[in-house]
């Protein structure tokens, strides 16, 4: 007993150290990416292809701030991945260590693919449909905080969502993921991607319902050739 609770406070420990190093880096991310967010506004503005607007003298300061935030959370995500590989995974699969820098290369890679994918096909085609109900009388005036948040949680959603293929393969591969789980059950995984991206869209309309899910249902079944491949294969007999 006195083993265990010295084992678990050891792990608290090393989850806590972790934490911290991660928030110290956050925030100067956030400092750093402050100084770019404007660059990265105009960028972002080019899909909308107007100005927006600010409902309150602070709000355009906010919206710059939020983008940083926004941008210090993906520039961390691939020390926390590194340091959740180092501290959880490897000391329970220690085959695993000459893997660490080819996880995180291809982890980063994935998630750059997702927020690719959605600057440059779902933000436009989203954005290009909720503007497209303008009459000539009633003109949208639209908000740069709402604007960073939209595009903030779709981008950093689709690149999160990319990254099931890589988490498949390695559940495959400790034989927790098998290829008979995702057998017959495309019905429910169009159902579970319906309501993920019902949940992670910041809008309630079905358009950009329908353009998130159906990429999510696109990562199902290229999760599902992942673990076909990656599953062990059983003994004959």
């Amino acid at each position: 007993m006195g083993n265990k609770v010295t084992t678990i406070i050891a792990e608290v420990e090393k989850a806590r150290k972790g934490i911290a190093v991660c928030a110290v880096l956050f925030l100067a991310l956030a400092v750093l990416c402050f100084a770019f967010s404007e660059r990265v506004l105009l960028a972002l503005v080019r899909l909308l292809g107007r100005k927006l607007v600010s409902y309150s003298p602070e709000e355009g300061f906010i919206a710059l701030a939020s983008l940083s935030l926004y941008g210090a959370f993906v520039l961390t995500l691939p020390v926390a991945g590194y340091l959740l590989w180092r501290r959880l995974i490897l000391p329970r699969v220690p085959a695993w260590r000459r893997w660490g820098g080819p996880v995180v290369a291809v982890a980063a890679a994935l998630f750059a693919c997702g927020v690719l994918l959605g600057y440059f096909v779902l933000l436009p085609a989203g954005i290009g449909f909720l503007v497209g109900f303008e009459t000539r009388d009633v003109r949208a005036l639209i908000s740069a905080k709402k604007f960073i948040s939209f595009c903030g949680t779709m981008l950093i959603a689709l690149g999160l969502s990319f990254e099931a293929p890589l988490l498949a393969f390695f559940l495959a591969k400790l034989g927790w993921l098998k290829p008979a789980f995702f057998q017959n059950r495309w019905r429910h995984a169009l159902l579970a991607c319906t309501v993920l991206s019902a949940i992670i869209t910041p809008t309630p309309d079905l358009y950009n319902m329908t353009l998130m899910a159906i990429p999510l249902l696109g990562l199902y079944f290229v999760s599902f050739l992942v673990v076909h491949v990656a599953a062990p294969t059983p003994p004959d007999g």
